[in-house]
């Protein structure tokens, strides 16, 4: 089986097919590593039965739209072709349909009439059908990130990231389920029932709103690129912080950055002044995504999650994590992840990918 993770791309997720149903990765599912363009290959060979309806999940790596560690969970129910599987937000939307009874064809089609979209765009990289139909693109961007942030804001106790994100995913799906009309994802994410979906809602709409000028601007998909890295700080500064509020979490960016983009950025009643954040935050990006590190080595591709903030200008600095607090990761791979900054840090991983991580940034 062979196919395509994507948010933006996924670089260096790992992608197993979840065999025995248990929504973990465990050893002998099949696995591979995403490359550079979101692109996987699993050897289902020794799978003895129809892998057809099986899970296929993705987690970690890099998002290479905007340069920063992916901390979702996507799935997707695997078909009958063994090629062009596509993992993304809107196939982890119509995974969560059929966990609730629905078959996959009919979760396919409910999804595309809720969201206004066609069975077959469901389907369709939306990275590569940017310039025909970009609408595909953000409402993938912002269905994830509405959904990381609610997840976020109602993790419940002894509960991990993703597991809160699968079950905001859940909710949403009860949402479509319950919807008779065509809705915007902001539309569908505030009828959740979960702690501030009304603040999910305004992230889901000023991102669609932002992508959307960033996209019809000069710079097109570098330009949205930039966009996606911004509004990624703002849902960061509003997850770390626990304060819900868009319009100051984006203040709050403009006064430590000295800029005056965030706040315009996230007004989707004011297009001319996106349009000139757009400009803005397309002229300064980049030291995100210009990761410096050693020569290729064992776990070193794991260990780029660590360099976004430690090591190429971060608060952290390299030094803080070439001792005991690489170490430390690991003890808390099981915990929830407002648990400690530590935990938040083991997110994603399995034990054996820490290890990796761990050898690497002791070397």
């Amino acid at each position: 089986m062979s196919g395509t993770a994507v948010d933006g791309y996924l670089k260096g997720a790992t992608v197993f097919l979840d065999v025995n149903g248990n929504g973990s990765f465990d050893a002998g599912e099949p696995s591979a590593l995403t490359d550079d363009s979101g692109r996987y290959v699993l050897d289902t060979s020794s799978v003895g039965a129809s892998i057809s309806g099986m899970r296929v999940i993705a987690t970690g790596g890099i998002d290479t739209d905007t340069g920063y560690a992916f901390t979702g969970k996507l799935a997707a129910r695997a078909d009958s072709a063994t090629t062009g599987q596509l993992i993304s937000p809107l196939t982890s939307l119509v995974d969560a349909l059929v966990g609730q009874g629905m078959t996959a064809d009919a979760a396919r089609a409910r999804v595309a009439q809720v969201l206004g979209l066609n069975v077959g765009d469901l389907a369709s990289d939306p990275v590569a059908a940017i310039a025909s139909q970009p609408v595909i693109y953000t409402s993938q961007v912002a269905l994830q990130r509405a959904v990381q942030l609610v997840a976020s804001a109602d993790v419940q106790a002894s509960e991990s990231a993703h597991d809160a994100q699968e079950r905001i995913y859940r909710a949403l799906a009860q949402v479509v389920v319950a919807q008779n009309t065509p809705a915007t994802v902001g539309e569908l994410v505030a009828k959740m029932s979960a702690k501030q979906s009304a603040a999910g809602r305004e992230l889901a709409d000023a991102i669609e709103s932002a992508v959307d000028v960033a996209l019809r601007s000069p710079g097109g998909h570098a330009s949205a690129k930039a966009t996606l890295q911004a509004m990624d700080q703002v849902r960061n500064e509003m997850e770390n912080g626990q304060d819900y509020n868009l319009a100051q979490a984006a203040s709050r960016l403009d006064s430590l950055k000295q800029v005056a983009a965030y706040r315009k950025l996230t007004d989707k009643s004011n297009k001319a002044g996106q349009s000139e954040a757009v400009s803005t935050v397309t002229r300064t990006s980049g030291s995100t995504t210009a990761l410096t590190q050693p020569a290729s080595s064992k776990g070193r591709l794991l260990a780029s999650n660590c360099f976004q903030c430690h090591g190429t200008g971060g608060v952290g600095g390299f030094d803080k994590i070439r001792g005991g607090d690489a170490g430390e990761v690991k003890e808390f791979l099981s915990k929830p992840a407002r648990g400690g900054i530590m935990a938040a840090h083991a997110q994603g991983y399995t034990s054996a990918q820490l290890d990796l991580i761990i050898a690497y940034l002791k070397q």
